[in-house]
């Protein structure tokens, strides 16, 4: 899942200034993939086109990172969502910079820039795009304190937060049908608490946190394991810390289990 700083708009604004302003420079000083000779179009137009396409980029990027933020609640999950958002933006700038390029000079058809801008967008501005995030990553790992990252948020259906755990009291996640029971320890008793979700919406931050599917209708967590156990009927358990507490496990992650452990 995404640090909360991915869900500030100062974070945005880094995005919307660090990655003209790179772009600006880089082409300036570089002159990369034959930009000197295309965009000075015969008319000494070089450094008037790079800072119109400077321009553009910014009035994109604050167009594409404002609506990033007021969608945060549904962009701002994981690091895939991230990455799906970049990539559309960039494509996004790369046809604007082909539009006004081909307006530029119409006599240049329009196919001929967009390639041109391809390498102008994915090539020079995902560089400032890694420098921008790998940044703030490393702010919020170094801002969030130990045990509020080992804090896991349970949320239900409808994407509410319902209950916060350390993922240290957690015993294990078990399924039934349309919720899902946490099992905890609190005071050195067991407690279980449910909410609406199913398996597969609560899969990515279980896995997230280290939780392990041993079974199709559990998620445990290998901490609290003591013992593997195998019956005389071949099959497996999971015995927990927890006296009397043992969980079934599927013969096909047993030994991917046994390994974990």
């Amino acid at each position: 899942m995404l640090p909360p700083i991915f869900r500030r708009y100062t974070n945005e604004l880094w995005y919307i200034f660090h990655a003209p302003f790179f772009f600006f420079v880089f082409m300036v000083v570089w002159m990369p993939f034959r930009s000197e000779t295309d965009l000075d179009m015969g008319r000494s137009l070089f450094m008037f086109n790079v800072t119109m396409m400077m321009c553009i980029i910014i009035v994109t990027l604050l167009l594409t990172r404002t609506l990033r933020f007021l969608l945060a609640r549904f962009l701002n999950r994981n690091w895939w969502q991230l990455l799906a958002w970049c990539v559309m933006e960039l494509t996004v700038i790369t046809f604007f910079l082909a539009l006004y390029l081909y307006l530029m000079d119409t006599s240049v058809p329009y196919s001929h820039w967009l390639p041109r801008c391809l390498e102008y967008s994915f090539l020079v501005l995902v560089f400032p795009y890694l420098a921008v995030t790998g940044v703030c990553a490393l702010v919020a790992a170094y801002q969030t304190p130990a045990r509020e990252r080992d804090l896991v948020r349970f949320a239900d259906a409808s994407r509410q937060v319902r209950l916060v755990l350390l993922k240290d009291v957690i015993l294990y996640v078990k399924a039934q049908e349309n919720y899902v029971r946490i099992y905890y320890l609190d005071s050195g008793n067991v407690k279980d608490y449910t909410i609406r979700s199913t398996m597969r919406a609560i899969t990515p931050l279980m896995e997230h946190y280290g939780f392990f599917r041993c079974h199709r209708s559990y998620f445990v967590n290998p901490a609290h394991i003591v013992a593997l156990r195998r019956d005389r009927d071949d099959a497996f358990s999971a015995e927990l810390d927890v006296p009397g507490t043992a969980l079934p496990i599927s013969r096909r992650v047993y030994q991917e289990l046994t390994q974990k452990l």
